[in-house]
């Protein structure tokens, strides 16, 4: 318990402790997909398996357990479908949308894979711009 009481007064805003990094690659990668607003959990899927460039990481199985752990987590929540989406009527598709938390967990976790690229010296060696 401490150690959430250490972490929660070294900079996380707000009365939730911050998540435990590092986040599952599949965590992150759903996080993101979120990054813009409410996503039906099929868009969520196919922007995940973007992410790859060979074979799919997530199975429909897999997403919805995924999701459903980053709902317990407080990272995401679901949500209504956004005004004139396509679909939004449908019962059948649920959209989630990033919690505070979730959006705090995605930025630190973005963070600290870019600190653990500049670390091992390859932001350069791939291109980015910092």
């Amino acid at each position: 318990m401490a150690k959430r009481t250490n972490r929660a007064r070294a900079g996380h805003r707000g009365s939730e402790p911050p998540p435990d990094l590092p986040l599952r690659p599949t965590a992150f990668a759903a996080l993101a997909a979120l990054a813009h607003g409410p996503v039906a959990g099929f868009t969520i899927l196919e922007r995940v398996n973007a992410t790859t460039p060979r074979r799919p990481i997530l199975g429909p199985g897999t997403l919805y357990r995924l999701l459903r752990d980053l709902r317990r987590e407080g990272l995401i929540e679901r949500t209504d479908a956004p005004r004139g989406e396509d679909g939004g009527e449908d019962e059948r598709r649920t959209y989630h949308v990033l919690t505070p938390r979730g959006r705090a967990a995605l930025r630190a976790e973005g963070l600290r894979l870019k600190r653990t690229m500049e670390a091992a010296g390859l932001l350069p060696a791939l291109g980015t711009d910092g």
